[in-house]
Parts: C-alpha cells; structure tokens; sequence
C-alpha cells in the first residue's frame, strides 16, 4: 500500500535535479524557481508516493488557480527502477482522496499524432492508454506549448464538465503558471470542433 506525502521545497529540488531531468523531456521542465514561487504562494502541490520501506516510488505535481476547483497534473511519474509494477495505476486511484477538495484533474498528454517517430509514437499512445484504462478521458482540447503538442485529458472527481468548461480552466491556470507575455509567445490551447485556434 502506498502513502503519500506533501514534499518540501528541498525535496522538490532534488526531485527535480535527478528524477526529473532523467523522466521529462528537457522542454516540458520549468525552471525550479518557478516551481518554488508557486509553492510559496500556495499554488504549486508536490507530493512524493512511498511504498512500505519508505522508498518513494513515484512523485506527482499540481497546480491549482484561484480561478478554478479544477487541478492541473503538471508533473507524474514512477521512478525507472519501480515502473510496470502498477504503482502508476495506484497513484492514480488514490488521487481521488488525495485531491478530494478539487472537483477533477487535467492532464497535458503528448499527442502520439504528432510524434517525430513511429518509437516516440508508441511511447505517447501507450501513455494515453494508460490514463484512459485509469479513469482518464480525453477531451477535444489541444495545446501547444513551448513547442509541445499536447492532448488534454480529464479525471472527474466529484465533477464532470463540457469541454469548453474545461478549456476555460486550463487556460485559468496557464495564467497562474505563466505572465500574459510567455503565455503569448509560447502557449495555445483551442477546440478543433469549435473552429477558434
């Protein structure tokens, strides 16, 4: 059975100093400062999993806004050594009481049909199938950003909302997460069925 603990800024360093460098493609890292100042404004929710030998097994980030009940899942993964064991799947389960005073979580997910090979495509599409057979569905919501494609993908906690709600919120927390000029330069989030890009 896993646990979970809130980490501190020290321990959210040196996650992202190993783990993390080794998990996230260098563009999808933010700069730890950033990562610290949300922290520090009460925005930023780090927490480690931890099996019974108190090894942590796999580490997940959120993000909230004032503006929204709804969490981004910026960070998620299981440690190399501990994956293919089902401890994503159990992390997953236990968000639902872990982040019970949110109404759902977002999650960005690589689009496998933007892929640069037929291997980084099969890699994305096993992602994908991974939320999905956890509760996961995927929206029509698509975003860009820093030159990352993503598909959108929604877990419903005690809410569940049309995806135009839903692009609402990410856009909302983008906002948290970047100033107006970053956001401008570096980010897109659209419907392709609602026409506007």
């Amino acid at each position: 059975m896993l646990t979970n603990q809130l980490l501190s800024p020290q321990q959210v360093a040196e996650i992202y100093q190993t783990y993390m460098q080794q998990d996230f493609p260098p563009a999808e890292i933010k700069p730890l400062p950033v990562l610290h100042d949300l922290m520090q404004r009460g925005l930023y929710h780090p927490y480690g999993w931890f099996d019974s030998q108190g090894q942590m097994v796999a580490y997940s980030f959120f993000v909230s806004a004032p503006e929204t009940p709804i969490l981004l899942l910026d960070y998620f993964a299981v440690c190399s050594t501990y994956r293919s064991q089902g401890y994503g799947g159990q992390c997953l389960a236990q968000m639902k009481q872990l982040c019970q005073a949110a109404t759902g979580i977002l999650a960005e997910v690589e689009d496998p049909a933007k892929s640069s090979s037929a291997e980084e495509a099969q890699i994305r599409t096993r992602r994908v199938a991974f939320y999905q057979r956890n509760g996961l569905r995927e929206t029509t919501i698509r975003s860009v950003l820093f030159g990352v494609p993503y598909t959108i993908h929604y877990y419903p906690l005690s809410t569940d909302y049309t995806d135009e709600q839903l692009e609402q919120a990410l856009k909302a927390i983008y906002h948290t997460l970047f100033p107006q000029f970053i956001l401008d330069a570096h980010a897109k989030i659209w419907r392709p069925e609602s026409g506007a890009q």
